[in-house]
């Protein structure tokens, strides 16, 4: 799967995406099998693929910047944040919520958290 995200170093928390999904698949089928050497008797089926992208159902999102201007996302090595509304593991339905999200967000003036000051109102 490709990211924008990922290919400009702006997001790194999908640590396996330089491998192909077929590797990753095996290896986690490898790894079930190996903690579970211990019972011969399992019958194994073969593994199911999901979708690449847009499999998540659900978003944990760091709210930053302001109140007036929200980012959803992560916050960056320097505690910046970074956009992800548009992140590709995010269907298109849950990616369309994002922007009415933050309006909302503006709209009440929920100042969101700042881990540095330890100060604000939304996480």
């Amino acid at each position: 799967m490709y990211c924008a995200h990922h290919a400009a170093v702006r997001c790194r928390s999908c640590t396996e995406l330089p491998v192909p999904y077929v590797e990753q698949l095996a290896a986690k089928e490898q790894h079930c099998r190996a903690l579970l050497a211990a019972y011969p008797a399992l019958q194994w089926l073969p593994a199911v693929a999901s979708a690449e992208s847009g499999f998540r159902n659900k978003a944990k999102m760091v709210v930053s910047g302001t109140a007036h201007s929200p980012v959803l996302g992560i916050l960056d090595m320097a505690g910046q944040g970074v956009d992800l509304s548009d992140c590709p593991l995010y269907p298109r339905t849950m990616q369309a919520c994002f922007p009415s999200l933050s309006a909302f967000i503006a709209q009440a003036a929920i100042t969101p958290y700042d881990i540095a000051s330890r100060r604000g109102e939304l996480k």
